[in-house]
């Protein structure tokens, strides 16, 4: 039973109210002492994860070293403040035992901030998230299993999919900062060509990735219609909320991925462009020097009654050797073999050759019609639905005692497919492991999907 009430919760407002932000998000050094002292629970330093005071004091010495160590600066009561200010949110006293522990929100603040900065990338587990939930969802058969289905499963998954793809814009951020940072310094004999090699190998690597997570998500557009399907049985008001917030979260995804690609591709050509520009007074510096080096350390050689010019010793003679080739030349007479006349076909058109031609030319002219309108109804439907099956519409035109039709069909199917990825908003997908029959034909044709991109 949902509890209700007249109180509505401002979250700035509350958040603004005297000094609860500060308490909430405490200045560095409390905040690295909670973090000190969280992972010496983790380590089992601490029995049943209670401490006294003097850790708390120890935790301020040890992520404080230069500050804390002087006492005169920070003295006992600073301390106490600090405790204090903790003990709202943080931590939790104990007067009979005279120990601290942590509060939920303590630990919530430690691992939420231990798992974004140890994020990796894992494609792999993400698609296997995405079959997991595919499964799930396919066994929620009432109203009940339905909704916890959003509530255990897809609010998990949803958190996942959203830190793989913050780790792939903040490796952008790093990358970019990294950039930023190299550019100012000056050339070094190719250090920071170095340098931006690796950057530009680390941006690759993260367009890898992306591919990688947009194959993995191959699964969500099954979830996405099978969460539509389902909805169709119940008439209730929180599952239109909750299956509405679900097709907004896939396609937020979609955009996020999409804006990734976009500064990557932004990027990478400037870092091309860098590659140019830092290259060029490279080569000429080195030309320079080895001239120079020519010059100052070249001698000149009397040999008999020629002066030569000796290079430096580390520098080989140079020498030039010029092959001299012999070239035959062979004259064709244009008589030698002469071609022999061939007769001139007369060729006599008749009134039915005429009228037969024109027929299979109108033929003709009425298939690339009925193409043209097929072409048409054909991205209508990937616009107004975001997705067709190709294969689908194969059987749709072509019937089984008409052989035109199933020229038609074919024609009307290889169009389609050069016509879809010719264009930046569409993407053809074929899977050859997916076999589309149909009983009246012989033939079968590979799955063949076309999604609108967006």
């Amino acid at each position: 039973m949902k509890v209700t009430s007249n109180h509505t919760f401002h979250f700035l407002t509350e958040i603004s109210k005297e000094n609860t932000y500060s308490l909430l998000f405490p200045e560095a050094k409390a905040g690295l002492a909670i973090v000190w002292l969280y992972e010496q629970m983790q380590k089992g330093i601490f029995p049943q994860d209670s401490f006294k005071e003097k850790d708390i004091h120890e935790a301020l010495r040890t992520v404080n070293p230069a500050i804390e160590n002087d006492k005169s600066r920070h003295p006992r009561e600073h301390y106490n403040a600090l405790i204090s200010n903790l003990l709202e949110y943080f931590l939790r006293y104990d007067e009979e035992r005279q120990e601290y522990s942590f509060k939920q929100y303590a630990y919530i603040f430690c691992q939420q901030a231990h798992d974004i900065l140890k994020a990796t990338f894992s494609p792999t587990r993400i698609e296997k998230i995405c079959f997991a939930l595919y499964d799930k969802l396919k066994q929620s058969k009432d109203l009940d299993t339905f909704l916890d289905w959003f509530h255990i499963d897809f609010d998990a998954f949803k958190l996942q999919l959203k830190s793989q793809l913050d780790f792939l814009d903040r490796q952008i951020d790093q990358s970019v900062a990294s950039l930023r940072e190299n550019k100012k310094l000056s050339l070094q004999e190719g250090t920071i060509l170095e340098t931006l090699q690796q950057i530009d190998e680390r941006f690759e690597l993260i367009r890898a990735q992306n591919k990688e997570l947009r194959t993995a998500f191959r699964e969500i557009e099954q979830i996405r219609r099978l969460i539509e399907s389902n909805a169709l049985a119940y008439d209730h008001a929180e599952v239109d909320a909750r299956v509405h917030e679900a097709i907004t979260f896939f396609q937020e995804m979609r955009r996020t991925l999409s804006i990734i690609d976009k500064r990557l591709d932004r990027i990478q050509p400037k870092i091309k462009q860098l590659f140019s520009n830092l290259n060029k007074p490279l080569f000429n510096t080195r030309i320079e020097r080895f001239l120079y080096h020519l010059v100052e350390n070249s001698i000149e050689v009397i040999e008999g009654s020629k002066k030569t010019i000796r290079l430096p010793g580390n520098i080989p003679p140079l020498s030039v050797f010029l092959l001299e080739q012999d070239l035959t030349i062979v004259e064709r007479k244009p008589d030698l073999f002469p071609v022999k006349p061939k007769k001139r076909l007369m060729i006599t058109e008749t009134p039915e050759m005429k009228a037969s031609v024109f027929a299979s030319f109108q033929n003709r002219l009425n298939q690339q019609d009925e193409i043209s309108q097929w072409i048409g109804t054909l991205q209508r439907e990937v616009d107004m639905h975001d997705q067709l099956r190709l294969s689908d519409y194969f059987f749709q035109i072509a019937k089984p005692d008409d052989p035109h039709t199933l020229t038609l069909a074919i024609a009307v199917i290889y169009r389609a497919m050069g016509f879809f990825e010719g264009q930046e908003q569409y993407m053809v997908s074929i899977d050859p492991g997916k076999i589309i029959h149909n009983t009246a034909f012989k033939t079968s044709l590979w799955e063949i999907i076309i999604r609108r991109k967006t």
